[in-house]
């Protein structure tokens, strides 16, 4: 038998490519720092979870970038949420950056030069950066919104929880909570619209990024949540799975403390098949003061990467990674340690007394 397995053709999707790790046809986040972290991209048919931060709001940072992904491709696009009006969260989209003016940016900043620990210089610019040849997705200006032609002329559904669930789609009696039921049905809905399309026609073939925010707050709470939470990601899984979809999904993990089911936050994170944390200082006051944070909004704590449709999950270089909002863009870096200056600053301004003749021009009661 021969040891040799024949590769998969890729799929010929806009915004879409073989990963170099796994050979599956991948595609971005939307943040090529996030992209990075995991191994280049997401696999298609995969559940991306994000642990949100208390206030919620670098979490819905990516899931902009999520759907801006998708209006730059002409990806279908569904949003679902209750804590907003999901219109709202289209309306300010971030605008893709032009590729010569991303080049301006490239000459212009240069890495910074250090007084102490030159050697760090010499290190990868934090992978948050990715200008290689295969480098997948775009890049954002968080400060400019796309144009609401271009919105209007994308395939766009939105869920906010006042549809009311079909009875033939068999969901209503799966959960207790109807806003479940709701949502699944429409999602399923949508996905099969896209498959019977791409039956129809080859060349119709994209993808479907489903982006559900806060999916658990305090809005979905009832008597049996916790089960109706589990079997909706149950469920959820094996509609992606079989279809041309991705999805992003953001859970306030925090507020699951308070619930009887002490290990739900594990049973969720379970289900995933990536998810990670964004830690925030924001209210933090022992972080905040830390001089080691001070460059930094908060840690991004990978909490899983499953081995996707491989025996073998990818690995990351570093699980040591914190990020910072700046004006116009969200990056992901390695966690370095600065040096240590001022120590030496204080030492310089504070010399201690010696016993020395020559005091170096220092007097001190010491001297003689």
């Amino acid at each position: 038998m021969s040891g040799f397995v024949k590769r998969r053709r890729a799929l010929n999707i806009s915004g879409t490519r073989l990963s170099v790790h796994t050979g599956q046809s991948v595609t971005s986040s939307g943040n090529p720092s996030l992209d990075h972290v995991f191994g280049g991209g997401f696999p298609i048919g995969s559940i991306i979870g994000i642990e949100e931060d208390k206030h919620g709001s670098y979490s819905r940072v990516l899931s902009k970038y999520f759907l801006a992904e998708g209006i730059v491709n002409k990806h279908p696009l569904l949003v679902g949420t209750m804590e907003e009006n999901p219109t709202q969260l289209i309306e300010k989209l971030p605008k893709p950056v032009e590729a010569n003016t991303l080049a301006e940016r490239g000459t212009e900043q240069e890495p910074e030069t250090m007084r102490i620990a030159f050697r760090y210089n010499q290190l990868a610019p934090v992978d948050s950066e990715q200008k290689s040849s295969t480098a997948l997705g775009h890049y954002f200006d968080l400060t400019k919104t796309i144009t609401s032609t271009t919105i209007l002329a994308q395939d766009i559904t939105y869920w906010n929880g006042d549809e009311v669930p079909e009875n033939y789609t068999g969901f209503v009696d799966s959960f207790k909570n109807p806003h479940f039921a709701s949502l699944l049905s429409c999602i399923q809905r949508k996905a099969s619209e896209q498959q019977f399309n791409s039956a129809l026609d080859e060349s119709s073939k994209n993808v479907l990024r489903i982006c559900l925010n806060s999916i658990g707050s305090p809005l979905w709470y009832e008597q049996y949540f916790s089960d109706d939470f589990l079997r909706f990601i149950v469920l959820l899984k094996a509609i992606v799975r079989n279809t041309l979809s991705v999805c992003l999904i953001t859970v306030p993990f925090h507020l699951f403390r308070h619930l009887d089911d002490i290990y739900l936050c594990n049973k969720v994170r379970n289900l995933f098949d990536f998810s990670f944390e964004l830690e925030a200082f924001a209210g933090q006051m022992e972080e905040q003061a830390n001089p080691v944070f001070k460059e930094y909004h908060g840690l991004l704590n990978i909490t899983k990467i499953g081995p996707f449709n491989s025996l073998a999950s990818f690995h990351p270089k570093t699980r040591d990674l914190a990020f910072k909002l700046k004006r116009s863009k969200f990056v992901i870096e390695k966690l370095h340690l600065p040096p240590d200056i001022a120590d030496d600053e204080s030492r310089t301004k504070n010399p201690v007394p010696t016993l020395s003749c020559a005091g170096g021009g220092m007097k001190s009661k010491l001297d003689f």
